[in-house]
């Protein structure tokens, strides 16, 4: 049984992800992706793929720049900034999700913080690129407005040669038309231009996006869902695994519980035909109901991992009536509060033989077994308690029992309820022990 308040991680921050997951390639380009997203490991190889083609990029279009003609000064004062603010936004918002992530806080929280880790990166990257824009202009040109007033007088001076050439007088009244044409053309120039500069501009948004770990992000929520899957189709088969081990234990179970049970039974008969016919008869009578009773059991439980109550009431009932044959002394009560319920399978004989075989056998006179069922309320839940109650020999005060019957019940309630489930051995204080069985009630 899983905790709520538990998360459970099923693949370690910095392990390689499960094959269903990971890109399943060895290039150093795509290595950071057979990685969870914001590990150290993920981390490592995102910026040795990107740092290298990004140094690479910034070199050329220094050397594309230089050879156009601008200055070294020019080249310096736009080059670093840039390669900076470039450098800390593919670094920084990452960098702090990875430290992030290494904390181990809950899902939720893990994702809410590196969202808020990747915003946080790409505003100081921001304030980065200013900062380092007057830092450097400040070093090169030595007055950190100079750039900024020469683009400004070329500005102003581009605008000015612009109007004065609209603003030229018309040749004649014939040459309106073209001049009309000729207005429309500036507009449509206009806009193109606008049009342009704004998709130059989104594709610069979403390449910065890109390089700020936006992508990593929606890479980190799907591979979450996926890791997710992947852990519930494990989970599934490991409990198919689980069952099957189950049901293989419960076949070798079927065909071994007490063979000497019936071999006894067949001896009590024998000696009991020239002395004591009808406690033969008796006895073959009721191993007879025994069998009928446990015989299409086996066979259906053999196969599954769920029985009834109300069958194995009724093989416990054929039993202790075919004991009680074999040992006169013996008396029993048999009574469940809950006409039935789901069950596994022989757990109920398992408990009333162990009784028999280490309670009353060893005693010297009369012993008593009481089998009682019934339903509890526990933390608002309703649990199915059985109690197998004999007043014989016990076991000296000990309050478990380590025979393989009972071990086998012990591992074969974990299996199926995990925690909600217990076996329970007790030393009565009138003698002999009480055995009690709670697992979660399913009418």
């Amino acid at each position: 049984m899983s905790n709520a308040s538990q998360v459970k991680r099923p693949v370690e921050a910095d392990s390689p992800l499960p094959a269903e997951v990971a890109v399943r390639t060895d290039t150093w380009l795509n290595r950071a992706r057979n990685y969870p997203v914001f590990s150290r490991t993920w981390f490592y190889y995102r910026s040795l793929a990107w740092s290298v083609p990004v140094g690479i990029i910034a070199l050329f279009s220094c050397v594309i720049a230089y050879l156009s003609g601008a200055t070294v000064a020019d080249i310096v004062a736009k080059a670093i900034p840039a390669t900076l603010t470039f450098t800390m936004l593919h670094l920084l918002g990452p960098g702090l999700a990875v430290l992030i992530r290494q904390r181990h806080f809950t899902s939720r929280k893990e994702s809410v913080l590196i969202v808020l880790a990747l915003l946080t990166g790409a505003l100081i990257s921001w304030g980065v690129l200013y900062g380092s824009k007057y830092s450097v202009k400040l070093a090169v040109y030595g007055d950190p407005h100079h750039v900024t007033k020469k683009a400004s007088e070329d500005k102003a001076r581009k605008k000015t040669a612009t109007a004065a050439v609209h603003s030229e007088p018309k040749a004649s009244t014939a040459s309106q038309p073209d001049s009309a044409e000729d207005s429309v053309g500036p507009e449509i120039d206009t806009i193109s231009e606008q049009v342009i500069e704004g998709l130059a501009n989104g594709f610069v948004v979403i390449g910065l996006l890109y390089l700020a770990g936006g992508f990593d992000l929606w890479l980190y929520f799907r591979q979450k869902k996926r890791l997710k899957e992947v852990e519930q189709q494990r989970e599934l088969q490991r409990a198919q695994e689980a069952r099957r081990e189950a049901e293989l234990r419960l076949s070798v179970l079927v065909a071994q519980v007490e063979p000497h049970f019936l071999f006894n039974t067949l001896a009590g008969v024998r000696s009991a035909i020239n002395t004591e016919p009808a406690r033969a008869v008796s006895i073959v009578d009721h191993l007879v109901d025994y069998l009928r009773a446990t015989i299409p059991q086996m066979r259906d439980d053999g196969a599954s991992v769920q029985g009834r109550l109300k069958k194995q009431f009724d093989a416990a009932r054929a039993y202790l009536s075919l004991m009680q044959a074999r040992i006169p002394r013996l008396s029993f009560s048999v009574y469940s509060e809950v006409e039935d319920a789901a069950l596994p399978p022989l757990l109920l004989i398992s408990l009333v033989e162990n009784a028999i075989k280490h309670g009353v056998e060893p005693k010297i006179g009369p012993a008593h077994i009481a089998i009682t069922a019934g339903r509890i309320e526990q933390h608002e839940q309703s649990f199915l308690q059985i109690r197998v109650a004999d007043d014989g020999v016990g076991f000296g005060g000990s309050s478990s029992g380590s025979g393989i019957g009972l071990t086998n019940i012990h591992q074969r309630l974990h299996s199926m309820y995990g925690a909600a489930a217990s076996l329970e051995l007790k030393a009565r204080a009138e003698g002999g022990v009480l055995a009690v069985i709670t697992l979660p009630y399913e009418p």
